[in-house]
């Protein structure tokens, strides 16, 4: 895999595009998978085909995340000490593994514990991914890479939704797990060709800087730990506060919500590809603090909306903020990984603190909107996230990532 950097010179940004595109062939073959057949076409399935309880969808996905944050951190001590082929493999047999169980079972038990074998596959196929960006790339470089990454995701993501909703008007439940399976495939061995023994380094003009001491690599990692750990607790929670002051607040339906912020979803991806493509290892922190600060603006001004029309326009600046923070917190996270050895374990952890996260942040915004309604709980958010966006700006003086 060619390395990514920021290069100077013209057209660089083809040529880390066409670096990436393995890894981006995995990602989107993963986002496509996990779009239609968990979160998308699962929900179909349960109800629709095996007439299961409504709370199956739910513990689906619940049992989806719990298998992602309990086998982050045995993924990373995988990844130190297994070849890239062995995890791969590992990876696509855990997850024909699950599609057989569904399969084969065609019930609502089996579904489950398929997915449970899915996330597994999963998480570990996106440790991998991780992995070999933070290996194939400098600092200067990781910021257009996650970028591109997110960009990526996003459009699997809508993809993976779209199958998912033209099977669902279907009576043939399965072809969206035999089109799983060859997403599964896809993005095995397009894992296979992340790890070559030689790659091309796209050199960049940068300041030589000393390496981080032993002390400073474990201060860097458990800071960056703490920092994922409460954006993921924070970006969760507020698409959990999303739905109900949409749908219930407001009183909008889900396709008059969907059309009031497209605009700020297009905006959303202008601003993923700008920040990231723009970001500067050094001062991402800094960075990261100013979109937060957009943010808990942007979260004051819709917590005070009563009319429709206005969210249109309240949610284009916090679409911004959400969507730039995106590739500068992938970008922070593999800079952490990557300072000393066991890079692996070290993204593990790191995966593992995104995971608590964003279980965290529901429970904690489900509790105050019971306590105190959906506008409190954006208010309290808005807090948090300028609390984030503060002390990132305080601690890049301390802590260079």
């Amino acid at each position: 895999m060619t390395a990514i950097s920021d290069s100077p010179a013209r057209g660089g940004t083809v040529t880390a595009l066409r670096a990436l595109l393995p890894t981006l062939a995995a990602i989107f073959a993963i986002d496509a998978m996990t779009a239609l057949v968990i979160i998308g076409y699962g929900n179909t399935y349960l109800i629709n085909h095996l007439s299961a309880p409504s709370s199956y969808p739910a513990y689906a996905l619940a049992i989806y995340g719990l298998v992602k944050l309990v086998s982050a951190p045995a993924g990373g001590w995988v990844l130190d000490r297994f070849p890239a082929r062995t995890i791969a493999g590992a990876a696509c047999g855990l997850e024909l593994a699950g599609f057989a169980v569904i399969l084969a079972t065609h019930s609502a038990r089996g579904y489950l514990g398929g997915v449970g074998l899915l996330a597994s596959g999963i998480a570990l196929a996106w440790l991998l991914v991780f992995h070999a960006v933070g290996e194939a790339s400098d600092p200067a470089g990781r910021g257009p890479a996650t970028a591109f990454m997110g960009l990526t995701s996003v459009g699997a993501t809508a993809t993976g939704f779209g199958i998912a909703a033209l099977i669902g008007e279907s009576r043939y439940w399965q072809a969206a797990f035999t089109l799983g399976i060859g997403l599964a495939i896809v993005s095995s061995l397009s894992l296979l060709r992340l790890h070559p023994r030689e790659r091309q380094v796209i050199e960049v003009r940068a300041q030589p800087q000393a390496p981080p001491t032993v002390a400073e690599r474990r201060a860097l990692r458990r800071f960056a730990f703490a920092v994922v750990l409460v954006h993921f607790a924070v970006i969760t929670a507020t698409l959990g506060a999303f739905g109900p002051f949409a749908l219930r607040t407001l009183d909008l339906s889900l396709l008059q919500a969907g059309l009031l912020i497209a605009p700020a979803m297009l905006a959303g991806a202008g601003a993923m590809y700008l920040a990231g493509h723009r970001s500067r290892h050094g001062r991402r922190l800094t960075e990261l603090g100013v979109l937060y600060l957009v943010g808990a603006a942007a979260l004051v001004w819709i917590a005070a909306i009563h009319h429709p029309v206005f969210l249109a326009l309240a949610a284009v600046p916090f679409a911004i903020s959400l969507a730039g923070v995106h590739p500068l917190m992938n970008a922070s996270l593999l800079d952490a990984a990557q300072a000393g050895d066991r890079a692996g374990t070290a993204l593990g952890w790191l995966f593992f603190a995104e995971g608590l996260g964003s279980v965290l942040g529901p429970l904690a915004i489900g509790t105050i909107i019971e306590l105190a309604g959906v506008r409190v709980g954006l208010l309290g958010l808005s807090g948090a996230v300028f609390a984030l966006g503060a002390g990132a700006v305080a601690a890049n003086r301390l802590v260079k990532l």
